[in-house]
């Protein structure tokens, strides 16, 4: 008897975006490295800043998200 041939299949698709700003406070400007997952990048609307921990309003574009994140937020608001 022969085993059958098991096989996977695990797509590339990023894990972590990561993504820099700079505070917009006058007195700070420090730059943050920032990184998100997929749902945090969805839910994503500013940082704290890491020095002097004020927060800043903030938005992703979808050119600072992987292509194949927007495909499935696509495919899902157009079904």
């Amino acid at each position: 008897m022969t085993k059958a041939k098991s096989k996977f299949y695990f797509p590339r698709t990023p894990l972590l975006v990561q993504i820099e700003r700079r505070c917009s406070f006058a007195d700070c400007g420090l730059r943050n490295q920032i990184g998100l997952t997929k749902a945090e990048a969805i839910e994503y609307r500013g940082f704290n800043c890491s020095q002097c921990e004020r927060w800043n309003e903030d938005q992703l574009s979808r050119l600072e998200t992987p292509d194949s994140w927007c495909a499935d937020n696509d495919a899902r608001t157009t079904n």
